[in-house]
């Protein structure tokens, strides 16, 4: 992660969001009395929004893991899935 200074941030506003926007790489962000703060993408956001909600399910982490796990020659055809809700 790279790091900054606020006074940077001031001085290449537009040049700092870009990078952070293109490169989905978080800025961390220092002003001269040591306050820190980190800029980041909507995608990066969204990503760990998305991962907080998955974990609040009791035991999806551990299927995730589990799932991650399986051979593929053991799944099933995705036309064997019924989407009926």
């Amino acid at each position: 992660m790279k790091h900054i200074t606020a006074s940077t941030v001031q001085k290449d506003f537009p040049n700092v969001l870009d990078d952070v926007t293109r490169y989905n790489e978080p800025v961390t962000i220092v002003s001269d009395d040591n306050k820190v703060a980190v800029l980041l993408s909507m995608e990066e956001w969204s990503g760990i929004q998305e991962t907080l909600y998955l974990q609040s399910f009791p035991g999806m982490v551990k299927s995730i893991k589990a799932a991650a796990t399986e051979p593929l020659a053991e799944g099933i055809d995705v036309s064997e899935v019924s989407f009926d809700v």
